[in-house]
């Protein structure tokens, strides 16, 4: 194993990242950094915010429904034609200029507890709402942490064809000076020797167009600058305590039910539309509520001055008693009452659909996650063996036993076995990652949080 390749497996975890730091350039970026900016910058996490603000001013409003409502109410009038004079006690035809006014309060007594389950759908509304956001964030935290793998693992693959290119470049130079020497090495084996420096000088270029890509997708899931030239800093982990974790699909599956927060926001709907088809049935029952009004009118067919009518002769006061019961609604409440089940039930179905939905992403996970393991293992062997058989073949090649074309095809294997490695030791990270977020353990503040 070289010492950049282990330097790799040394220093890469998205489960257990922590700070790097700033570069000396403004445009290096850490893993920390990437995941804040995402979780700033995304718009679905934003407009889910403002909608929890909705969420939040309608459970207020469920609290204020417990308060009376309070009013005040103002009118003037001219009144042409016949009409009584409450002072002479006979008709005029005067005209009358009125002005009247009051403050009245009114407040529920009962409505069939529709108040109170109104309250309680306000709460899960919103804490549906705020669960739906946490999920967001793990799913946009899980989306930078694969394409930021991918532009890790594409960068280990372009290092490692760069320096496959300079040991062409350096075999080519061997070759055509054997070539001009007269040693065993014919003119054939100078073309065939070309031939590799230049498809490994294409591997590069396509190498090099591979990372364009992936960084470009980051840039883009980020939001930030397309124009700087962006460099993103390898964090800190340990990859033995990746290997030796051992999960179990019933720890797993418990973690998921008990920590994800789409979980909790399907809990909430449930609750919500238990609590929908309570306010329903709330129609079915009396209603009684109580009021209050203090006001006072003026007119001037009264003969007396204005101050006189407002404070003393036309005040009043009046407090009232309503009772509703209703008998028959057109079968609006019965309605109500079944839309509001069925909604409840088919909230029920999804619970059972998402949790199968889990243990499948789970068992899945952990499968690929146990076979990346065994490719690790392959993976060391076989970059071990071929780089003992490059090893050998080069000194066959200097002592004259081997050929180019012989040395070439253990090179390319050599080579291959290179990138092998770098892809099951980067898959073998993001399979972690995968299960921690279909676990529900992946928590955006945690990662933002270490790095600051």
């Amino acid at each position: 194993m070289t010492p950049s390749i282990k330097h790799i497996l040394l220093t890469l975890s998205f489960s257990c990242f922590s700070l790097v730091g700033w570069a000396q350039e403004d445009s290096t970026l850490t893993y920390e950094e990437a995941v804040g900016i995402a979780l700033r910058e995304n718009i679905q996490i934003q407009q889910q915010r403002n909608l929890l603000e909705v969420s939040q001013a309608e459970r207020s409003q469920a609290y204020a429904q417990f308060a009376p409502s309070v009013g005040f109410q103002a009118g003037a009038s001219r009144v042409y034609g016949r009409q009584f004079d409450q002072t002479a006690g006979d008709f005029t035809e005067e005209i009358n200029n009125r002005m009247d006014g009051g403050l009245g309060a009114s407040m529920t007594l009962f409505n069939g507890f529709r108040n109170i389950n109104q309250l309680r759908q306000s709460r899960e509304n919103a804490e549906a709402q705020l669960n739906l956001i946490n999920q967001t964030k793990q799913d946009v935290t899980f989306n930078v942490s694969q394409q930021y793998l991918q532009v890790l693992l594409n960068q280990e693959l372009l290092r490692i064809q760069k320096a496959n290119l300079e040991q062409q470049e350096e075999l080519l130079e061997s070759t055509r000076t054997f070539v001009e020497s007269g040693a065993q090495f014919n003119i054939a084996d100078l073309y065939n020797q070309e031939a590799q420096t230049k498809r490994a000088a294409l591997t590069v270029v396509e190498a090099e167009n591979a990372l364009t890509i992936s960084k470009v997708q980051l840039i883009r899931i980020l939001q930030i600058d397309p124009f700087k030239d962006w460099t993103f800093a390898e964090p800190d982990i340990n990859q033995w305590e990746i290997l030796s974790d051992i999960v179990s699909i019933e720890e797993a599956y418990n973690q998921a039910i008990a920590n994800r927060p789409d979980i909790k926001q399907q809990e909430n709907i449930i609750q919500t539309s238990y609590y929908g088809m309570k306010v329903a049935r709330s129609g079915y029952l009396p209603r009684l509520s109580a009021g209050y009004y203090i006001g006072s009118r003026y007119s001037t067919l009264f003969d007396a001055p204005v101050s006189d009518q407002l404070f003393d002769i036309n005040r009043v006061s009046v407090i009232s008693l309503d009772l509703n019961i209703p008998i028959f609604s057109n079968l609006d409440n019965y309605a109500a009452v079944q839309r509001n089940k069925q909604v409840m039930n088919n909230a029920e179905l999804d619970m059972e659909d998402l949790k199968r939905n889990i243990f499948e992403q789970l068992q899945t996970a952990i499968t690929e996650y146990k076979a990346t393991k065994q490719r690790i293992i392959a993976a060391e062997a076989q970059l071990k063996a071929a780089e003992q058989a490059l090893e050998a073949e080069r000194e066959r090649f200097r002592l004259g036993v081997s050929n180019i074309i012989d040395l070439s095809l253990v090179n390319a294997s050599y080579v291959e076995a290179q990138a092998t490695q770098a892809q099951a030791n980067y898959q073998l990270i993001f399979q972690k990652t995968a299960l921690d977020y279909f676990m529900g353990k992946l928590q955006p503040e945690d990662i933002v949080a270490r790095g600051n």
